[in-house]
């Protein structure tokens, strides 16, 4: 804090620099200096806390991604890191590094929304929680505040027996998906008994389709109530266009792949591809 203080707001945290070194690279970014959070064994740190995962900021992707208590009981981020990049980025990575960062089409943000999950930030003013929700504003624009760090990531346990998926579309393996669904489905006997559906990459943050869920919700999950859902999600976005898609095409891909993760939140893994 006092590092940040003392350039007025012309420095920036260093965490695993997977994002933050390519701006520097391109001459996007020129601050006058970067302050290496990774003397801060603390920040990386991941571990279970009533009935949440608590996991530092500083947390490698690949660490969270190999963690036992990830696995069970957060399988859906385990999934979504399996998607992030490359070994070698993920070996370097953080959670709290791509989270601050914001692009609208990473995993990790993602799947913070559709998990529910809150991030602690810390400031001059001291420690304050943000809900996944509130955080995410626009393009690479959080609602961080200046001389504030991200430094946890609280994630409560998800529900014994929910469905899960992680679906994506990308150009090549790696690359930022140009759409990605994040999905969860709780189950009562043969009813839904809530889910969670988050899209990213159609906009400048991750967003939930709450259409599609209440339509789950109401009608349940089978493959009518399911290609419903998946219509009603296309309806709710309202997607970019730029060189690597179309409006339109993203707004088709969020109906295929919202289809395809529900049909295995579902357990119907012969719809699933």
């Amino acid at each position: 804090m006092a590092l940040l203080d003392r350039y007025g707001g012309d420095a920036r945290p260093l965490a695993g620099g997977q994002s933050l070194v390519p701006m520097l690279n391109f001459r996007l970014l020129s601050p006058a200096a970067l302050i290496d959070l990774g003397r801060i064994g603390e920040l990386a740190q991941i571990r279970e806390e009533a009935n949440s995962v608590v996991i530092g900021a500083m947390a490698r992707q690949r660490a969270a991604e190999g963690a036992e208590i990830v696995a069970r009981k957060l399988p859906l981020l385990r999934e979504a890191l399996g998607w992030v990049g490359h070994l070698p980025t993920r070996s370097r990575g953080t959670l709290g590094g791509s989270i601050a960062h914001a692009d609208p089409s990473a995993e990790i943000p993602m799947a913070l929304l559709a998990l529910d999950g809150e991030v602690v930030a810390t400031g001059p003013k001291g420690r304050r929680t943000i809900a996944a929700e509130a955080l995410f504003e626009s393009f690479y624009t959080t609602t961080l505040a200046a001389g504030e760090i991200l430094t946890e990531i609280r994630i409560p346990h998800m529900a014994p027996g929910a469905g899960y998926a992680i679906e994506e579309y990308a150009r090549r393996k790696g690359d930022f998906a140009i759409v990605g669904i994040a999905a969860i489905v709780e189950r009562k006997a043969d009813r839904c008994a809530g889910a969670r559906i988050v899209a990213s990459g159609i906009g400048g943050a991750p967003v939930r389709l709450r259409g599609a869920e209440k339509i789950l919700e109401r009608d349940g999950l089978d493959p009518t109530a399911i290609a419903q859902a998946a219509a009603r999600a296309a309806e709710e976005v309202d997607p970019l266009s730029d060189p690597n898609a179309s409006a339109d095409y993203r707004r088709h891909l969020v109906s295929v792949l919202v289809g395809r993760a529900l049909a295995r939140c579902a357990g119907m893994p012969e719809r699933a591809h």
